[in-house]
């Protein structure tokens, strides 16, 4: 039975290798063909565009994988049905379930696979990607995010940031609105600039406006060259994480950044919990699409590959319409955020483990 066990894996592993390799190199010749003149104009190295590649890589193993593994195990499977080897398999006494292990095996494993990358290394990359880019499309502006606008309710405290460099933790144009707990201003500090050195904040050229208890000026503003902040409790991921998309965030930085803005509006609030499920649900994906290619390819190698193909990729085309409308509904407030996230998987679970059971 191991050597059956082995011989299905070998199967399904080949085909697979190979889809990732051209799925890969046609995600890499696209994303090329779109970013071909940024690379031309900032006459960019071969060993920047394989530096930028790599970054962005991991990103997209999360999108590829998935497809890959379905059409490998429709591959597989329609192979194995069109030389009757399933047959053979069945008239030995082999079960379904012993036959289609070792494609769940599978999934289970790209579904781990995907979920660490998914979780600590594609938003990560991804960002460094972007960044890489943002600096030769604007190489002589070292300015990366622009009007940071940041809340700390717990200290009472309100920036607005005109411009913030992650390479070197610079901010250009810096406010800082230090509040009561009743909301009054107790003090303003304009900075032209703020640097971050020695774990600590240190603002240039700037004033210092004292507010009393009834939000009036007191006297006039105190200007400095140099400050040190001591006591600010900020970090400089504290902004990259307000300024950074949901998509260069993990799922765990996107649930404390939700955790931390307690004061947004409800609608903000609700649109980054359907981020959040959303990111839960993307390494499930590979066990749909196993789930799906499994019925499918047994049921059409003697019909021939093509429509088995199109039946699983209309059906896998059918679970993201459904995941995307489900979760515009959500974002929209008409369903709550875990159910716009969750529905596709529940339901074409559902699906799948029903067309495996009657292969029976």
């Amino acid at each position: 039975m191991k050597l059956l066990a082995r011989h299905l894996f070998t199967n399904l592993l080949q085909p697979l290798l190979y889809l990732l390799l051209a799925f890969t190199l046609i995600f890499i010749i696209a994303d090329l063909m779109d970013n071909n003149d940024v690379f031309i104009s900032a006459k960019a190295s071969a060993g920047m565009a394989l530096q930028y590649y790599g970054l962005l890589l991991p990103s997209m193993v999360i999108i590829i994988v998935p497809i890959c593994l379905l059409l490998s195990t429709l591959y597989s499977l329609s192979t194995l049905t069109r030389h009757s080897e399933i047959v053979a398999m069945r008239a030995s006494g082999v079960s379904i379930y012993r036959i289609v292990r070792p494609y769940m095996l599978m999934g289970f494993i790209c579904f781990l696979f995907t979920a660490v990358v998914n979780e600590y290394t594609g938003p990560k990359y991804a960002y460094r990607a972007d960044q890489l880019l943002e600096s030769h499309k604007h190489a002589s502006d070292d300015v990366y995010f622009e009007n940071i606008a940041y809340k700390n309710p717990t200290v009472g405290h309100e920036w607005h940031i005109v411009g913030f460099d992650t390479r070197t933790y610079t901010m250009k144009g810096v406010t800082l609105r230090e509040r009561r707990p009743d909301g009054s201003d107790k003090r303003k500090i304009t900075a032209r600039k703020g640097h971050w050195l020695d774990r600590r904040w240190w603002f240039e050229d700037g004033t210092i406006q004292e507010f009393d208890e009834s939000n009036i000026r007191v006297g006039n503003p105190a200007t400095f060259q140099t400050l040190e902040m001591r006591d600010l409790m900020e970090s400089p991921e504290d902004f990259m994480g307000e300024a950074k998309d949901p998509a260069h965030q993990s799922s765990l930085e996107l649930w404390n950044y939700i955790q931390s803005h307690q004061h947004l509006s409800p609608e903000s609030i609700n649109s980054d919990l359907v981020d959040f499920h959303h990111k839960l649900t993307m390494p499930f994906i590979c066990l749909i699409a196993t789930i799906i290619g499994i019925p499918v390819g047994a049921h059409t190698g003697r019909k021939g590959a093509l429509a088995g193909i199109m039946m699983a990729i209309g059906m896998f085309f059918g679970f993201y319409a459904l995941q995307f409308t489900m979760e515009y509904f959500a974002k929209q407030m008409l369903f709550a955020p875990w159910i716009g996230a969750w529905t596709s998987i529940i339901v074409f679970y559902t699906i799948g483990s029903a067309m495996i059971y009657r292969m029976r």
